[in-house]
């Protein structure tokens, strides 16, 4: 989508380095001559810092290292912009997590919200953009974080829960899913009363272009969201509705968080008062386009 806009993209990831080239670089946040191999290479204008272990249920595994990827790496990145391009934004994607289970229909999350993350990842996440705002004062650089809500989309890896429900769909039609005791498709899922804030990742995307390309950030915080929630169980029945094959639905206790938040929701009103954003997919709409692409993709 930034390739579209005009920018010249790259990429920074854990590509095995047979497989690097000119636009996609590896980089390793726990490596601080990786991350300024890297930055001496491009200097860029605007760094989109998306790297971090980001499952929940990984991250009540190991919360180790959760906290040293997501905070101390993240620490590192922006304390070596600061030295090499410190003219560059910087753009810290957080979580919705952060904020924790204090809202509702009726109160939805706003960026004045205190923050009470009731996760690892979320923790991790709030800490990361604590220290990223304090040091990007001190060294006068541009820094804003953005604070996304649950998304999907073509690509996202099986771990969260529209892939997994997506996949799990896709591979029953193929035939190649897996069958209960009476020979019926089976898909298994977790906790189906969860109410989440779900957003399709074009819109995402459209917001972090906007903050790639602003020259100032009026704040310092932005939730990217829709203001709208949806139980976990409207997902699944929109899936199953527009599965090609009978399916039937198995409760899998192993697939519960340790600790669940009810319901997380929150304002996009400042996003859009500051920039204009606002989501346009509709969340059917967004669930047929991924559920599409398994279809087109599913192993």
């Amino acid at each position: 989508m930034l390739s579209a806009r005009g920018h010249e993209v790259f990429i920074a990831d854990r590509f095995d380095p047979a497989s690097a080239d000119a636009s996609h670089l590896v980089l390793y946040l726990e490596n601080e001559e990786s991350i300024r191999t890297v930055l001496q290479t491009v200097k860029p204008d605007c760094i989109i810092h998306l790297a971090a272990q980001s499952s929940v249920a990984q991250s009540w595994k190991t919360p180790e290292s959760t906290l040293e990827v997501n905070i101390i790496g993240s620490v590192r990145l922006l304390q070596v912009a600061a030295q090499l391009t410190p003219e560059c934004r910087f753009v810290f994607i957080g979580s919705g997590e952060e904020y924790g289970v204090d809202c509702s229909e009726e109160r939805p999350f706003t960026e004045e919200s205190v923050c009470r993350p009731h996760n690892p990842y979320a923790v991790s996440k709030f800490a990361a953009g604590q220290m990223l705002e304090l040091l990007a004062l001190r060294y006068s650089m541009r820094f804003v974080h953005l604070r996304p809500f649950n998304h999907f989309g073509p690509f996202q890896r099986e771990g969260f829960v529209v892939a997994d429900f997506c996949a799990q769909v896709a591979r029953a039609e193929a035939g190649s899913g897996s069958r209960g005791p009476d020979g019926e498709w089976t898909i298994r899922v977790g906790n189906l009363e969860a109410k989440r804030d779900f957003l399709f990742v074009d819109d995402v995307m459209k917001a972090y272009c906007l903050m790639a390309e602003a020259e100032q950030y009026p704040h310092p915080v932005y939730n990217i969201s829709t203001g709208t929630v949806h139980p976990v169980r409207y997902i699944l029945d929109y899936l199953v509705s527009q599965a090609k094959v009978g399916i039937r639905v198995e409760i899998d206790p192993a697939k519960f968080r340790p600790v669940e938040v009810p319901a997380l929701i929150a304002s996009n009103e400042l996003i859009y008062k500051d920039f204009g954003w606002r989501p346009e997919t509709s969340l059917e709409d967004g669930l047929l386009k991924n559920l599409n692409w398994w279809r087109e993709n599913v192993r």
